[in-house]
């Protein structure tokens, strides 16, 4: 079973399926038992769906610099710039 401090590493790729089946099978397993990992996950879900409904609109290129990244292309997302 997945200890609480492993959880902040695990839950951006739970929420996003991105982890493997397993991975997630042992998070959501996790997530049933402690509420306080369930407070954790819900906040980032929470946080995510912000950011990404603010970003559905145009976004100033003054505002990648100020964050360090570069403009995403037309279809694809921003980028951390190559050193």
């Amino acid at each position: 079973m997945l200890k609480c401090r492993e959880i902040p590493d695990l839950a951006s790729d739970y929420i996003s399926r991105d982890g493997s089946k397993r991975t997630n099978l042992q998070v959501a397993l996790h997530l049933l038992a402690c509420s306080n990992c369930r407070t954790y996950v819900r906040g980032m879900r929470i946080a995510t769906r912000l950011a990404s409904t603010s970003l559905q609109n145009d976004v100033p290129g003054a505002l990648y610099e100020k964050l360090g990244l570069n403009a995403p292309d037309r279809d694809g997302p921003a980028e951390e710039p190559t050193r």
